[in-house]
């Protein structure tokens, strides 16, 4: 059973990354006033890099479906409708792509943001991968199926955990490995000398937490 989840979760993750840039969307923003990125996203990619930077830079490369039955005109044409949709509020920037759909999109999104490494990060995706790469404030991920991936410094980070319902959780720090405890699904916690946490769940996929 968790070997077909974790074949299906792979083959999701591999249509997504081979479909064809039907637009590519840019936008920022300057970072003052703001202190975290919510980013919302169905079916592709959400990658997030801490850059020494005092902007919030996001680029969406909005992607056709490979594996899916359906009409490259109808594709093209929801994709042309795409925008890149930003609200404020609160110190809050919660992005996600518009306008919103009532039925199944015809195409995936991936999202590349580079944001401060002091900012928070929460990363929604319904099915691909999420990357974290740098940050040193709080990092959330909710995902469906695929991987999440998160890299940074030990030092930043206190309260850490990840969970996954089909697949398998690690952790790597100086002090060495910790995998997760489970036998379908997986999960760990545990505890570094920072302030910020890490908070992960992944529906069916692994999750890799590497602090150096």
């Amino acid at each position: 059973m968790r070997r077909l989840a974790l074949a299906l979760a792979a083959w999701l993750a591999a249509t997504v990354a081979a479909g064809e840039t039907f637009k590519t969307l840019t936008m920022s923003r300057p970072a003052e006033g703001l202190a975290s990125v919510t980013v919302k996203a169905g079916l592709g990619d959400i990658e997030v890099d801490g850059d020494a930077t005092n902007e919030v830079v996001v680029r969406v490369e909005v992607k056709a479906k490979e594996g899916f039955l359906f009409g490259d005109r109808q594709a093209r044409r929801d994709a042309e409708a795409a925008q890149i949709e930003a609200r404020v509020s609160g110190g809050e920037l919660t992005l996600s792509l518009g306008p919103e759909e009532h039925g199944d999109r015809h195409w995936s999104e991936r999202w590349t943001i580079r944001v401060p490494p002091g900012f928070s990060v929460s990363a929604k995706l319904g099915v691909g991968d999420v990357t974290v790469f740098d940050l040193t404030g709080d990092v959330r991920a909710e995902l469906g199926v695929g991987d999440v991936r998160v890299e940074g410094t030990y030092q930043s980070f206190s309260d850490i955990r990840a969970e996954c319902g089909v697949g398998d959780a690690t952790l790597r720090t100086p002090s060495g490995r910790e995998n997760g405890e489970g036998f379908i699904g997986h999960a760990l916690t545990s505890h570094g000398p920072g302030k910020s946490s890490i908070r992960v769940h992944a529906g069916v996929g692994d999750v890799k937490i590497h602090l150096r």
